[in-house]
């Protein structure tokens, strides 16, 4: 994929397109092409190799408005508290989360997408068959 062709991720359009939507609209499996491809990049530059320019940081704000998106559903009390090290782990969770929606979307493997109950939840991942 070529990033270098993406605009910045523009947190107001997340929120209007996904954020703002139920919590299941954050998922890999129901972002929209372009969100996707722009979330996979952010995620490269954040915790992948990077080198796409800029800093690292700056591009860490539209993957983090979806974790706290999807964790906030995730849980029932009103205060969400997550340590530095488990959203560092929540980071590379959604990063392998959206290559896995890239594989399906674009590869003749289908592979079960995660779901609020599974998503950074250190699931098995079940390649369901080949699409023919």
């Amino acid at each position: 994929m070529q990033y270098e062709c993406l605009p910045k991720s523009d947190l107001q359009r997340l929120k209007q397109e996904v954020l703002d939507q139920l919590p299941e609209a954050a998922l890999p499996a129901n972002l929209p092409d372009h969100w996707l491809d722009m979330i996979a990049r952010d995620l490269e530059e954040t915790v992948g190799t990077g080198g796409h320019g800029g800093d690292s940081s700056s591009y860490a704000s539209a993957p983090l408005a979806l974790i706290v998106h999807i964790m906030a559903a995730k849980t029932s009390s009103e205060r969400l508290e997550i340590s530095l090290e488990t959203l560092h782990r929540y980071f590379c969770d959604l990063r392998i989360e959206v290559n896995l929606e890239i594989v399906n979307r674009r590869t003749e493997i289908k592979v079960e997408s995660a779901t609020l109950e599974t998503i950074f939840s250190n699931r098995d991942v079940r390649i369901l068959n080949r699409r023919r």
